[in-house]
């Protein structure tokens, strides 16, 4: 079974078990990433809930081409406002941690593994997107 696939029935689980994890995840996100409190303090819970499916969307996208746009495309937004690459990883943190929790000793190797993977490749998308965003603001520097 692909990765997509394995996160796919996961979340499927998830939300027979959990149902809506939106607050529990932004609770453990805020919880662990003091920098990002300030920046989400103006959202409310429609525009979480909007940004936890954009997130949701990336973790089971099957299209590594597909995956790398799009995150080269909302990086770009994102460091507008501010947001710095720990960010990111604190909330992929966040939504393994919930997803983890939930399906607690029912969560098998293959699901930890896929889930590794996939949010390993989504960082290093964020991470190759913040370094082409951070060449040219040195290169002015120098």
């Amino acid at each position: 079974m692909q990765t997509a696939a394995i996160i796919i029935n996961s979340m499927e689980r998830v939300a027979q078990r959990s149902g809506d994890i939106t607050q529990a995840i932004f609770a453990n996100y805020l919880a662990r990433c003091e920098g990002s409190r300030g920046l989400m303090s103006h959202m409310d819970q429609h525009m979480q809930g909007r940004m936890l499916e954009q997130v949701l969307l990336l973790l089971m996208e099957d299209g590594e081409e597909e995956l790398q746009r799009y995150l080269a495309f909302e990086t770009a937004n994102h460091a507008s406002y501010g947001v710095e690459y720990y960010m990111y990883e604190n909330l992929f943190a966040a939504v393994q941690d919930v997803v983890y929790a939930s399906l607690s000793e029912d969560l098998t190797a293959a699901e930890k593994a896929a889930w590794q993977s996939r949010v390993q490749s989504l960082l290093r998308a964020v991470e190759s997107a913040t370094r082409r965003l951070a060449a040219p603001a040195a290169k002015a520097i120098q």
